[in-house]
């Protein structure tokens, strides 16, 4: 495509932006109250996650809900807009979204997942072409493209995994529907302290900040932190059980008992609680002091109008706060509260404590949790934090059986969840390039002394790779390019190479960057379904995308199995 008919696509397409900027703001959508407006949207990502209620035999779609969640996060400031008076019943509240206020919120997801793309547009990430009715982007290259599929994947196995399935007892849910709030005390309990458990247990992901600096930088202790995140679960199964125990009464009844249940479902899959009872569940279950509750609570609620909100990036906190009472997302409970976005909303509301106080921390733990996986390696041994020539290099390992070494760079950035993010993500790999290249450019003579002076062994012609460690993901396409011949590594990747190399007598770290990518390739072959192209209708402007379809359950199965060693 000749440079001035792709410069002036650009032109067009911002121009543009411009243009659904106002329409977006001009909805009318925004004078609903926040209740009514939030409600429609969880029910919206209840239909995807579940495959539809009431017999639609829709395959669920995880992937689906939970974009659907974090698109909602890139308008949370229009949200804000709306009125925070809620009547008496859900039913009542939703009697104010009629069919063309519902096409609105449908169009808003559909604006929000053109500003997902925008930011890499302007980055260049894209070839912008000007269709009939709109416009094209595309990959400029198909190693562009490869190299995007790669990040993918990186990012995707870092994420938190779930072993098992939490199984419901069906029954005390079907007694709980009937008699809640009257009665049902001893199943709600019984109900929630299972779920406690389960997600206590079953709940695998890297710790980002070391535990014995986890109190000094934010207040709470990380087993405090996983025991209320246990509770938010918990009662996050509690309310979509209960949701399913409705449905269960709309499939089987009819007429005002099966319009009863209806609503009843409604009000589950988008509960309004007083907080008083959420945090008399954190009590019983956690016995952890309320006001270190608070503090951990501040990471993951919002006033929903009128405030300072957290959200955005893909990340939508999960509790919203309406007087004394939270409007709750369940599936936002069991998605939004990883670890990682305790640090996200750090870094987003109070920068300066999180540079001084946690960013510090993130390398450091990072290189603890790698350096017991290089050990694994066969004849291993390594150094963290060697300083030579002047240069300080993050993690040195060399195998004497091979004689060979690698050095390693580690970059610990907060996981990408949106555009900026990832440009932080990138510039860190890109640093970490540059740090590699000045220990790759000393003479054989010099990095065979390093080897001699810091593993106190003989060692001549040593053969040496480079690596960058990531907690997740690497950047675009130029941060991929940059660190070409070298190993591109997480904790998760460098877990499957160990576990590949088990039966090895020896390791050749020389050989770690072909065989980072390997790893990665393999879990992308049965990972990744296809690229294909989806049009997006941007109010009347149609926006033609590549989008990458995973395979969810086999990318979850070497997620979990890679996060559980």
């Amino acid at each position: 495509m000749p440079q001035n008919l792709q410069k002036a696509a650009y032109e067009a397409l911002k121009a543009f932006e411009a243009d659904a900027d106002s329409a977006m703001a001009a909805l009318s959508i925004w004078g609903l109250p926040f209740r009514a407006l939030y409600s429609s949207m969880l029910l919206i990502a209840d239909a995807a996650f579940s495959g539809g209620r009431f017999n639609a035999h829709r395959t669920p779609d995880v992937e689906k809900g939970g974009t659907t969640l974090a698109r909602i996060s890139l308008w949370r400031d229009y949200l804000s807009r709306n009125g925070a008076a809620t009547k008496k019943t859900l039913r009542k509240d939703l009697d104010a979204v009629t069919r063309p206020k519902h096409a609105e919120i449908r169009q808003a997801l559909i604006y929000a997942h053109f500003c997902e793309l925008m930011p890499f547009a302007h980055r260049g990430a894209f070839r912008v072409e000007q269709t009939g009715d709109g416009f094209r982007l595309s990959y400029p290259t198909k190693e562009a493209e490869r190299f995007e599929a790669l990040d993918v994947i990186a990012s995707e196995l870092a994420l938190t995994a779930l072993d098992n399935s939490f199984r419901v007892d069906h029954a005390a849910y079907l007694r709980m529907i009937e008699t809640w709030p009257r009665e049902g005390g001893k199943d709600f309990i019984t109900s929630l302290r299972a779920a406690y458990d389960f997600h206590l247990d079953n709940i695998h992901e890297d710790i980002f900040v070391g535990a014995e600096a986890y109190e000094r930088t934010l207040g709470f202790t990380h087993d405090e932190f996983r025991r209320v995140r246990a509770t938010l679960m918990a009662y996050a199964t509690w309310c979509l059980g209960m949701a399913e125990a409705a449905e269960a009464g709309v499939i089987q009844e009819r007429d005002n008992r099966q319009a009863d249940y209806f609503n009843t479902f409604r009000e589950w899959v988008a509960p309004l609680h007083s907080s008083k009872q959420v945090l008399s569940v954190i009590d019983q279950l956690t016995k952890v002091p309320r006001n270190r509750v608070n503090k951990i609570l501040g990471f993951f609620q919002e006033p929903a109008v009128g405030g300072t909100t957290i959200s955005g990036e893909g990340y939508l906190a999960p509790i919203q706060v309406l007087g004394d009472t939270f409007l709750l997302s369940p599936r936002s409970l069991h998605l939004m509260t990883p670890e990682r976005n305790i640090l996200y909303v750090l870094n987003k509301v109070d920068n300066d404590r999180f540079n001084a106080l946690v960013s510090g921390e993130l390398e450091p733990s990072l290189l603890t949790h790698a350096c017991p996986i290089f050990e694994t390696l066969p004849g291993v041994a390594i150094k963290a934090n060697v300083i030579w020539a002047g240069r300080e290099i993050d993690l040195v390992a060399y195998c004497q059986k091979t004689n060979s070494a690698v050095q390693v760079q580690a970059k610990a950035a907060i996981p990408a969840n949106g555009a900026r993010m990832t440009r932080q993500v990138e510039t860190n790999t890109l640093k970490a390039v540059e740090q590699l290249q000045k220990i790759e450019e000393l003479t054989m003579a010099e990095k065979d002394e390093m080897i001699r002076s810091v593993f106190k062994v003989e060692a001549e012609n040593v053969q040496w790779s480079s690596a960058v460690l990531s907690r997740s993901s690497f950047g675009t396409v130029k941060a991929w390019q940059a660190m070409e011949g070298r190993a591109a590594l997480n904790l998760q990747l460098l877990q499957g190479i160990a576990n590949d190399a088990a039966g090895e007598d020896a390791f050749d770290l020389a050989t770690l960057p072909g065989r980072a990518m390997k790893t990665m390739t393999d879990i992308a072959a049965k990972g990744i379904r296809s690229w294909r192209e989806e049009t997006l209708d941007v109010f009347g402007t149609k926006i033609t995308i590549p989008l990458l379809d995973l395979d969810d359950r086999e990318i979850a199965r070497y997620r979990s199995a890679l996060l559980r060693c």
